[in-house]
């Protein structure tokens, strides 16, 4: 499996039909029965259709010019003397037909339908484990079309496309060796362009498949500068950008618009081409096959049949090449979407081969460097040890590391040098999903999705006992949710409304005692409230940090200071370290920034 970069913008691949199938395999062969008899069906109406232009011979042979004394004709063995009877048997071969082709187009879509299900499922699920550095370095716009477009983009392949391919295939290769038992010397003439038409369609493929790489690019970018424009509207509009940003949009779409062109151009040469060898193929037969006729050594009946044959040699010929304009587009689309699949650092984070923990315990940071970037450190030398019932508090100017370390912590990021350990065991050797199941964060934007409190509070386990969710409530200062709201049926719309920004985070506080955690980490939980929300925060912090290993991270010293040890960072270093008490008799930094902030 190829590993993603995740330290690089969006890094696209190239692979191979062949390996493209291989990554694709795994989401295919659960409906495989499903596809095998599509094409079985598909198969049987080929045969059908390619019986279709025998009894229009035997038709002309037979009953409209015939060549006998009598009318008839033997048909696969049996005579048949009434036109009758033969309209019947035609019918009955084109209702066949019919019915065979509904259910076939009818599994097919089934498949089609749930492969792109489990796909799109697959997809979304491990991006849910990818790393955060993943998100760095992907824009949610360019992560969504992949989800969106990219996915959808390829259902019409596997819903159509591919078993019209082979049903297009069969279908040309049966017609061939008809035309052969028909008349060699005139199937001849037709062979010779099957190598150049051949030949063309692998030009073509290249190019195109080219040429679908860039469109989808400029899909994701599109969708990404769209993104960015909704999410800050209000800037746009208060600093009156909308020319700035239009301006970049305009040059995104005409890219787009300029390969998509290009897509066009080459499709609109590829089209003509194959329908000017379809036009010079008849002209050669009809011109040919004139002759045999005259001569005798050819019926009328045969030269039509011939010509009948090689109209539907050329019709799905031209179905081939407008699917295989589709094909390109939905390989290019795969492509994009095994880019991010082949991602297995996700994987190898939550293997079942990893260490387990059962609780949280002890948190151990033992000489941690770190930098997102190379040569840019953020942390240098941070050393600190953490036991169960006591809190350390971590303060220091913006930019200074305190979210950093939350980071590592949380296994977003990997340290550069240096350990952490978890009740004395290798971060790096434990299953992630046991550290962060123990885990709590409660951030400085306090961040609820659309749906009911209930549903926010407890996501993974919403048949949870409605008491046990009320207390978490109570317990987190958030009466006001059935004071004036419906309690647990309370319902949250994009952005957290109707609540205020305290009340959102008393509800993302109320949501880290309902999962019980060891660790609780406060991210400058009390930025920008007022006194009063301030106040009931703090209230439900003290009772939940009671018991646990606790992390505050604050620019202000007054919400550290009840801490058991205080961290003061400065450009990514451990400036001092100690109790308030110990820091204050210091008299340096800490002590300093006590009476700049009158404490």
């Amino acid at each position: 499996m190829r590993r993603l970069d995740l330290h690089s913008e969006e890094k696209e691949i190239k692979l191979t039909n062949f390996a493209l199938t291989k990554e694709l395999w795994p989401f295919i062969r659960p409906s495989l029965w499903m596809l095998i008899l599509s094409t079985l069906l598909v198969s049987l109406v080929t045969f059908l259709e390619l019986l279709m232009p025998i009894f229009i011979q035997k038709a002309f042979d037979g009953f409209i010019v015939p060549t006998g004394l009598e009318k008839g004709i033997l048909l696969f063995g049996f005579g048949i003397d009434s036109f009758q009877t033969f309209c019947i048997l035609f019918s009955v071969l084109i209702f066949t037909s019919f019915v065979i082709d509904f259910f076939q187009a009818l599994f097919m879509e089934y498949t089609g339908q749930k492969i792109i299900l489990n796909l799109r499922c697959a997809l979304f699920s491990h991006m849910t484990f990818l790393p955060v550095a993943f998100y760095d370095k992907n824009s949610s716009g360019r992560l969504v079309s992949r989800v969106a477009g990219d996915v959808e983009n390829m259902n019409e392949m596997f819903t159509s496309i591919l078993i019209f391919i082979f049903k297009d295939l069969i279908l040309m290769t049966g017609i061939l060796m008809i035309l052969y038992t028909i008349n060699i010397k005139l199937a001849l003439y037709l062979s010779i362009l099957v190598p150049v038409i051949v030949i063309g369609i692998g030009l073509f493929s290249k190019i195109l498949r080219n040429a679908f790489r860039t469109i989808r690019q400029k899909i994701a970018e599109i969708n990404h500068s769209f993104s960015e424009a909704i999410t800050g509207i209000k800037i746009i509009q208060t600093t009156s950008s909308q020319d700035n940003f239009m301006q970049r949009f305009e040059k995104l779409n005409f890219e787009h618009f300029t390969a998509t062109l290009f897509q066009i151009k080459i499709f609109s040469i590829f089209m003509p081409f194959i329908g000017f060898l379809g036009v010079l193929s008849v002209a050669i037969i009809i011109w040919a096959g004139s002759f045999d006729v005259i001569k005798e050594s050819l019926t009328l009946g045969e030269l039509v049949a011939f010509l009948t044959y090689m109209k539907l040699f050329f019709r799905p010929l031209r179905e081939l090449s407008e699917k295989f304009n589709l094909l390109q587009n939905a390989l290019a689309s795969a492509e994009r979407i095994i880019s991010v699949l082949n991602n297995d650092i996700a994987k190898q984070r939550i293997s079942k081969k990893r260490n387990k923990i059962d609780k949280i315990s002890s948190l151990t940071f033992d000489r941690i460097n770190f930098s997102y970037e190379k040569d840019k450190t953020v942390l240098t030398n941070i050393s600190f040890h953490l036991q169960k019932g006591k809190s350390i508090g971590i303060v220091g100017q913006t930019g200074s590391g305190k979210s950093s370390i939350i980071n590592l912590i949380t296994g977003f990021y990997q340290p550069s040098e240096g350990n952490i350990f978890i009740n004395h065991i290798n971060q790096a050797s434990i299953n992630i999903k046991d550290i962060r199941n123990k885990t709590a964060l409660v951030m400085q934007d306090p961040l609820l999705f659309s749906g009911s409190i209930r549903e926010n509070i407890k996501p993974s386990g919403l048949g949870s006992d409605a008491s046990g969710l009320e207390k978490a409530l109570h317990d987190a200062n958030c009466n006001f949710l059935f004071e004036r709201f419906s309690g647990l049926d309370t319902m949250i719309k994009e952005g957290g409304r109707p609540l205020s920004s305290g009340e959102k985070q008393l509800v993302c506080i109320a949501r880290a005692f309902a999962f019980d955690p060891d660790l609780i980490i406060f991210d400058e939980a009390t930025s920008y409230m007022d006194s009063q929300s301030e106040q009931k925060v703090h209230d439900a912090m003290k009772k939940l940090m009671k018991g646990r290993l606790s992390i505050i991270i604050a620019h202000r010293l007054s919400t550290v200071k009840a801490c058991d040890t205080i961290i003061l960072l400065r450009d990514g270093a451990i400036r001092e370290q100690g109790s308030h008490h110990e820091l204050a008799k210091l008299k340096n930094e800490y002590y300093y920034l006590l009476k700049k902030e009158k404490i």
